[in-house]
């Protein structure tokens, strides 16, 4: 433990060596302006690996949507697949930290489902931004015994930017309860309940303005400590990221950046300690034709050192309508308990930790044509140490993560917005994934296809509706005695609405999975089936 210690110590000193280098220019550069910066989508097939179906709130909220008439990229891929969604999903998005107001939202619905969310951002006091979070959401089911959950999350940030730096700082902490209701009835309330605490820290600094030697810098830091009460494990990190960039010769810049990973998972009697190291080199260009990066390094974890490489270029054919493009990017990927968990809230606290190493080819074309936008893309993984889940034999109710040694991923992958009017909105993505496998037989509770589309449409801005289809295809489960039972694909419709009264207050309702399907993700645990949600907003 003094090692580790002491090796904290040490990494945090030499990351913030780099913050004496912030020398400034007094004139030119940005001044007191805040500066939103949005990064071009570049796809990815990481993040369509897994499905996450868990209750979250949705993390943004507007009273109308916002119409760029560009590839919506990001706004894509966070749509994920929710079968049986306990969550006002309907309700336009606005994110809790955009500093943009204050409100507090109260709602209740089927399954004695509350929810309550509070807010506060002051983005008043000159450079200074700050704010206070809540939000919990909580449900019963009524057919099985033990079928409920609670969620309840809290956290503070801050954000001063004078006129050289800016720095921030935020703390986040989560209680997020669950029980595992797939088994027999004989389990009371306590033996069956789960409880997933994370605790989050996290502080940044960075140059606001150019320095003397045109080199941009950012020094970040992270903590976060994450238990586990049914096995009464824990698990905690501390990461830090050092970047530099230098712009030249108005087209080109090179960067640079130094990544550090220090962590240690305790249950039972077991003890895992991990410390990562990566450093990272790489040139970019972008002259609005062309587009390139490309970033070379090491992952080094006491292991065999890991190749790390971030590769992207893209052509513009013809304006902005298509625009080819191919990456490559691979990395050493981090799985530890609290990821797996997380995912998979029914597993086994002392599961197999093992790293992944993940390599992504793609290739694709994008643009936007008018009002439509589209993203199709081919991708080739390569996942070494790929986690899947399958039932513990020993305790169907729990899973444990087995390991691929070698898989290969080929997958389809589309997206498109199409903005009939600004008050008429169309969002459509899907993933088409076939695995080939290496010594597992099959891609255990991963579906081949999954598609999502969601359609708003706004009434003399006073009344937004929302259809949101959601679909996916069989997957398999393996059971003991190398038994296999199928896990159904299912068809997924949500509706809502929401009515801005006047600029303060609002009232929602929502109705999801009207077909009444109990969808399971995971085997043995059926979804609620229908349920809905009604409430206001007020805010100020």
């Amino acid at each position: 433990m003094k090692l580790i210690k002491g090796k904290i110590l040490f990494l945090t000193a030499m990351n913030f060596i780099a913050l004496s280098v912030f020398s400034q220019n007094t004139t030119g550069g940005v001044g007191d302006e805040v500066v939103t910066v949005v990064k071009e989508y570049e796809a990815t097939i990481q993040d369509a690996q897994k499905i996450n179906i868990q209750p979250a709130i949705p993390e943004l909220e507007e009273k109308k949507p916002k119409l760029d008439y560009t590839v919506p990229g990001k706004e894509f891929k966070d749509i994920s697949f929710e079968a049986n969604p306990l969550k006002p999903i309907a309700i336009s998005k606005e994110k809790m930290q955009a500093y943009n107001n204050s409100y507090i939202k109260i709602g209740i619905g089927s399954q004695l489902m509350p929810l309550v969310q509070f807010a506060y951002n002051d983005n008043k006091t000159k450079n200074l931004q700050f704010g206070i979070l809540y939000d919990h959401l909580s449900a019963r089911g009524w057919d099985l015994k033990n079928q409920h959950f609670s969620d309840d999350k809290a956290g503070v940030y801050l954000k001063y930017f004078p006129k050289k730096v800016e720095v921030g700082a935020a703390f986040n902490f989560r209680n997020y309860r669950t029980h595992f209701y797939g088994t027999d009835s004989t389990y009371t309330e306590k033996q069956a309940r789960q409880v997933f605490r994370t605790y989050d820290a996290s502080a940044y600094i960075k140059n606001a303005q150019k320095n003397k030697a045109e080199i941009d810098i950012k020094q970040t830091l992270n903590f976060n400590y994450f238990q586990e009460t049914f096995g009464a494990a824990h698990e905690w990190f501390m990461a830090g990221q050092t970047e530099f960039q230098k712009s030249f010769k108005q087209y080109h810049a090179i960067t640079a950046s130094f990544n550090f990973d220090v962590s240690e998972l305790k249950h039972d009697s077991v003890t895992l300690n991990r410390t990562i190291f990566t450093p990272m080199v790489g040139y970019a260009f972008n002259n609005d034709d062309w587009k390139a990066h490309a970033s070379f390094g090491l992952s080094a974890d006491g292991r065999v050192p890991v190749f790390d490489c971030n590769v992207h270029v893209e052509k513009r054919l013809y304006e902005h309508s298509i625009i080819a493009y191919l990456e490559y990017a691979r990395a050493d990927h981090k799985n530890s308990l609290s990821s797996l968990a997380l995912t998979n809230n029914f597993v086994q606290n002392n599961i197999s930790i093992q790293n992944s190493v993940i390599g992504d080819f793609a290739a694709g074309f994008k643009g936007t044509l008018e009002n439509f936008s589209y993203n199709i893309a081919f991708h080739l993984v390569q996942d070494k140490r790929m986690p899947l889940f399958i039932n513990d034999s020993a305790d169907m109710k729990r899973f444990v993560a087995v390991y691929d040694s070698n898989t290969l991923i080929y997958n389809a992958h589309f997206e498109a917005g199409y903005n009939a009017k600004e008050w008429l909105r169309f969002l459509l993505v899907g993933d088409y994934n076939y695995y080939h496998l290496k010594n597992i037989a099959q891609p255990w509770q991963q579906p081949a296809f999954k598609a999502t589309l969601r359609a708003n449409y706004i009434w003399k801005d006073k009344i937004s509706l929302t259809l949101d289809l959601y679909g996916l295809t069989n997957s398999m489960a393996l059971l003991p005695e190398n038994k296999t039972a199928t896990i159904k694909g299912t068809a997924d419709v949500n509706i809502g609405a929401e009515y801005l009264f006047n600029k303060h207050l609002s009232f929602f309702a929502t109705l999801n999975n009207i077909a009444n399907i109990k969808y399971q993700q995971w085997y043995n645990y059926p979804g609620y089936g229908i349920n809905g949600v009604i409430g206001g907003k007020f805010a100020f």
